[in-house]
């Protein structure tokens, strides 16, 4: 190889490696600074992270643009040896769909009463198209241009530690960052950490637990494994102590559906009774630091109050861990280990979540349309659908729905214009029982339903099963992808009952963008 040859590969190289540190610097920014940073305590937590947001996507764009106009050769060789096909072949589902709903997003600005408003979302939390179009700029420059690390997951799990320990110390009316010594006493509770509203905090926290429990269950060094589950037992005593019902649905998504994984081995199954025994452990140590500090905490006052007031729940604790401590002592003593993967109990599993499934559909239709609400006790709150349920999301459903079927056939399809939602019920909800104004529907899909239309919405969810299902499929290459699936899995669920807003979104964009780089890795090298 003649020395002009291989002073261009290492030029290449260089810049290669350029490209993708400039990668890992906005990574490092959105996983770890972006939910730390703050600047004025509550008051304006929306507007610096969203800023924040806004800068590291313009600053990592604009880097990577002044290195391709740098390299320019690099650019001309790009154009003329450019290859269709190849192009169009390498696009995944997740990929295309994304696109249509950016394109989506886009008419439904243009055809918008509200060009402007569409646009840069001021009229409701910010997630205009300017931010969709934020996100779909970096999903691209994530997955075509960085290399994934391995890190990458440690470091979020570790700077959201930080997040996690505020929001405990705060639940102990701690209030170290002095972020609540202007508020009243009736509001403090609702804020949180460095996050702000509870509910988009526990949506993060659901995130960070999902990830640190993943890693726990696959990892096999027992020093990180030990790291991984402080981690995983920090992100319990922080998710429950936020006393959100939110929490909940990451919780129920994480705990049915990661057996799918792990009950493929004996190791798997016992990892997944040790996460069940440590949660259990956790709600029973909350009970007991409840008891004890009294109104030094602000108590839980959530779906979790059902588990806590649960009289035998210590002895289900007890129980978990003397099951483990058996199963250890055996296996030592057995010394030899035999841990065939079978999927046997993965399919009975599979079978039980859809009994469950079958059965709460059956219980929400005893209770909402034959009545039976007295029959389910303490959870009739939660299973009764009228205007004050979920703190009157039924009551913005509802008027939200009512609207939807008003549109034309074309705004039904295209929808009203991105983050419009409040100006589409100002008129329908105003001076309504509650004294609320409504900018937001509460609820993920309703409200991309209303916005962006039912292309919009529905192309946004084949973006998420697509990854979803792509990460599945590679999971045996590289388990760690399955973190991040069960991460955005916990962060869609819970979107049914939650706000899209540029505190929490963001994080569950990149880790999905970082998600798909790795699925791409891993076909490039079966190409």
């Amino acid at each position: 190889m003649s020395s002009a040859k291989i002073i261009k590969d290492r030029n290449e190289e260089n810049n290669s490696k350029f490209t993708t540190r400039i990668i890992d610097i906005f990574v490092i920014a959105i996983l770890c600074i972006f939910p730390l940073a703050v600047t004025d305590k509550y008051y304006n937590i929306l507007q610096t992270k969203y800023y924040f947001y806004i800068g590291s996507v313009c600053l990592v764009s604009f880097v990577i643009l002044i290195s391709a106009f740098v390299e320019h050769k690099k650019i001309k060789k790009f154009i003329f040896d450019f290859q269709w096909k190849a192009f169009v072949k390498r696009f995944t589902i997740t990929d295309i769909s994304l696109l249509i709903f950016l394109l989506t997003a886009i008419i439904s600005t243009i055809c918008s009463d509200y060009v402007y408003e569409s646009f840069w979302g001021n009229e409701g939390r910010f997630s205009g198209l300017f931010l969709l179009g934020l996100y779909g700029i970096a999903y691209f420059l994530v997955t075509r241009l960085g290399k994934f690390r391995d890190w990458y997951l440690d470091v979020f799990l570790g700077a959201n530690m930080i997040v996690c320990l505020f929001g405990i110390t705060d639940y102990f009316k701690m209030d170290i960052l002095h972020f609540k010594a202007d508020m009243i006493e009736s509001q403090k509770f609702i804020f949180t950490s460095t996050i702000g509203n509870i509910n988009t905090y526990t949506a993060l926290v659901g995130m960070v637990v999902a990830v640190a429990a993943v890693l726990f269950s696959i990892e096999k060094v027992w020093k990180r494994k030990l790291y991984y589950y402080i981690y995983m037992v920090i992100g319990f005593f922080a998710l429950i102590m936020g006393i959100s019902d939110n929490a909940y649905l990451s919780l129920a998504a994480l705990f049915g559906l990661l057996p799918l994984f792990l009950f493929k081995d004996k190791k798997g199954i016992k990892n997944y009774m040790i996460i069940i025994a440590t949660f259990f452990s956790v709600i029973q140590s909350i009970d007991w630091i409840n008891d004890v500090m009294g109104e030094k905490v602000y108590g839980i006052d959530s779906a979790f109050s059902i588990i806590v007031n649960y009289k035998g729940l210590i002895w289900i604790v007890i129980g978990l861990w003397l099951i483990i401590s058996i199963w250890y002592v055996a296996e030592y003593r057995r010394k030899e280990q035999h841990d065939l993967k079978n999927n046997f109990m993965c399919y009975v599993w599979f079978g039980f979540i859809i009994i469950a499934i079958i059965v709460f559909i059956y219980v929400l239709y005893d209770v909402n349309v034959n009545g039976n609400v007295e029959r389910y006790g303490a959870l009739k709150g939660y299973l009764l659908f009228d205007d004050d349920w979920g703190t009157h999301r039924g009551y913005i459903w509802r008027n939200a729905m009512e609207c939807f079927s008003d549109f034309s056939p074309i705004k039904k399809l295209i929808g009203f214009g991105p983050d419009t939602f409040g100006i589409i019920l100002l008129d329908k909800t105003q001076n309504n029982i509650y004294g609320e104004i409504y900018d937001t529907a509460h609820n993920e899909y309703i409200h991309y339903l209303l916005t962006v239309g039912i292309v919009g919405v529905t192309s946004y969810i084949i973006y998420l099963c697509s990854f979803i299902v792509n990460g599945v499929r590679i999971c045996k290459k590289n388990p760690m992808v399955i973190a991040i699936v069960m991460a955005v899995i916990c962060y869609s669920v819970q979107a049914f009952v939650n706000l899209n807003l540029p505190i929490a979104t963001p994080i569950m964009w990149m880790l999905l963008m970082l998600g798909e780089l790795k699925c791409r890795e891993v076909k490039l090298k079966e190409e």
